[in-house]
């Protein structure tokens, strides 16, 4: 489950918890962007537990629009993945985190999306997830640890949900195909 952040009380807790998880690794905190779409990970509590933000590349900073401008193609519909952020009592929720992901990309036909990633979620994302990320530019230090600069192929994952690799995936969005007549 998951709530978009709709509010100043939403934002506000929205913003304490990827503060509470950045924190503890030792990253500096970074605020939600502008033209953001900011999602709570809800867990089975019915509490908030993490976070997840979504953002199209033409919004993202400058410094990620230089740092992929030469990855990003005319034929890709690009959103920047960042804030995914579980507090540890809820680490479960990064499940349901990829799987909103995926929904929120094909809802809005975003192709790829990028971001910088944690070393340790590229590989989940890759061996766990089978959601293919490719690095493609040498590791960068970011706000206080190693990332990896990385394009997540989305469409060849959400156009293959029922493939058995996807079998971790559950629908967080209603998909509804609507034939116009006339």
């Amino acid at each position: 489950m998951y709530k978009q952040v709709d509010s100043a009380e939403s934002l506000a807790l929205f913003h304490q918890i990827k503060k509470t998880v950045w924190d503890s690794m030792g990253f500096e905190m970074e605020y939600a962007k502008d033209g953001s779409d900011l999602f709570l990970l809800i867990a089975d509590d019915g509490e908030a537990g993490g976070t997840y933000e979504f953002t199209p590349h033409s919004k993202s900073t400058p410094f990620i629009r230089t740092l992929f401008e030469d990855v990003v193609t005319k034929d890709m519909k690009v959103m920047e993945l960042d804030s995914l952020a579980v507090l540890p009592k809820y680490r479960g929720l990064g499940r349901k985190g990829i799987s909103l992901m995926l929904d929120y990309a094909e809802k809005h036909g975003y192709t790829h999306a990028v971001g910088i990633a944690d070393p340790s979620f590229f590989q989940l994302i890759n061996n766990k997830y089978h959601v293919r990320a490719t690095q493609v530019k040498e590791k960068i230090y970011y706000k206080g640890a190693d990332t990896i600069p990385t394009l997540f192929h989305l469409k060849e994952a959400y156009d293959n949900k029922d493939h058995p690799d996807y079998s971790w995936y559950t629908p967080m969005f209603s998909q509804i195909k609507v034939e116009v007549v006339g």
